[in-house]
């Protein structure tokens, strides 16, 4: 199971009543083919990662989307000039008390991440201006897991298998405009539920 995946394969096989693993190669394809279109839809990472992210400046000095999602921080540092790729960039380092995630935990829906990280405005700390690359580096825990996500994307999965089993079209298949067949497997109200029309997440 990758670390992107939002689908534990075994649980998946167990929904669908599979006792053997001749089929895991293709339904480790298949979650990973849902698990990349979910998040393409919804603009976040619904398996957790701990990592770091580089950002440009921000439009707000005193506050940064995550579209992500971002679950905890550990170090957030900024700088005023552009930085290297490749992770060796110079950075200030914002102290804990000068920042924090919005919106408050107390105020999410239960086990949706935060969408920006926000400055207090004190301190002297603001964020770099827009069009300075890589000027914002963050480590922590981004994303979060959903069971709603984690039921939508089984569903999909399940279809994309009986349709093939039925002699329909695999799920690699790609269409001419370059979107994944995988798509097609999601129920329309799914794909509502998955993204409103400004592109917004709607569940947790």
């Amino acid at each position: 199971m990758a670390a992107t995946d939002i689908i534990d394969l075994d649980a998946l096989r167990t929904t669908c009543g599979i006792a053997d693993h001749e089929s895991d190669l293709w339904l480790a394809g298949a979650v990973a083919a849902v698990s990349e279109a979910v998040e393409a839809v919804t603009g976040r990472w619904y398996a957790s990662r701990s990592t770091t992210l580089y950002f440009d400046g921000s439009p707000d000095a005193y506050e940064l989307p995550v579209a992500v999602g971002v679950a905890s921080l550990t170090y957030l540092g900024t700088a005023t000039s552009d930085q290297p790729d490749g992770g060796t960039g110079t950075y200030t380092e914002i102290p804990a008390a000068n920042r924090w995630l919005d919106p408050p935990l107390q105020d999410r829906r239960t086990g949706a991440p935060a969408s920006r990280i926000t400055l207090s405005g004190s301190g002297g700390y603001a964020f770099p201006a827009s069009g300075v690359r890589r000027s914002i580096k963050a480590t922590g825990v981004f994303g979060s897991t959903s069971a709603r996500v984690s039921q939508i994307a089984t569903a999909a999965v399940i279809r994309a298998f009986r349709a093939r089993q039925s002699g329909g079209a695999d799920y690699a298949i790609v269409g001419p405009d370059g979107g994944m067949k995988i798509l097609r497997d999601f129920a329309p109200s799914e794909l509502e539920e998955l993204r409103n029309v400004h592109g917004e997440p709607l569940v947790a």
